[in-house]
């Protein structure tokens, strides 16, 4: 009985040895960050949509079309490192008034040459409480395909019926191998 037990013993050990020594070879991977307050950063955005307002403001990022407004939208040109295999946006947003719902915010990020999209998301307000608070908006990872892209938020709201975005503390982390 005891070779019995020391032979069992002997082949757990073995076929423990061969699966962690089948593991995945470790590679370093660092994480690049890009933090944008709007402190400072005006002249790397663009908007969409018209309006009075000029973006970024102070620190948040305003566009206000006026109540003929269906189409916002606010954009800015990165290029990610070399090396970055899965990107994730980050972004906090406030819908400054609706009259109706559904207000649909998407998150885009694009390739600069040729406008694919690399990645989209899409959040709906689909009741008025939502409108007018502070909205923490993620996109989750998506893998990179294109270092030269440009991230963009759009507000899609209801002809006649929304007027203004704001967004502020958009972060981008990257795995880079």
């Amino acid at each position: 009985m005891t070779r019995r037990l020391r032979q069992a013993g002997v082949a757990v050990l073995t076929v423990c040895a061969v699966i962690l020594g089948l593991g995945v070879p470790a590679e370093a991977t660092t994480i690049w960050e890009l933090k944008d307050g709007f402190e400072g950063t005006e002249s790397l955005w663009f908007r969409d949509g018209g309006g009075p307002e000029d973006c970024p403001k102070y620190r948040t990022i305003l566009n206000n079309s006026g109540y003929g407004a269906n189409w916002l939208s606010f954009g800015r040109r990165v290029g990610l490192p070399a090396g970055a295999t899965q990107c994730q946006l980050t972004v906090w947003t406030n819908i400054d008034y609706a009259r109706q719902t559904p207000v649909t915010i998407s998150i885009d990020v694009f390739r600069a040459d040729n406008r694919v999209y690399e990645m989209n998301k899409q959040v709906q307000l689909t009741d008025l409480s939502q409108v007018g608070t502070w909205r923490y908006q993620t996109t989750g990872y998506w893998n990179v395909n294109a270092r030269d892209v440009v991230f963009r938020v759009v507000l899609v709201g209801q002809e006649w019926g929304v007027v203004g975005m704001r967004m502020d503390d958009l972060n981008v982390t990257c795995r880079v191998a």
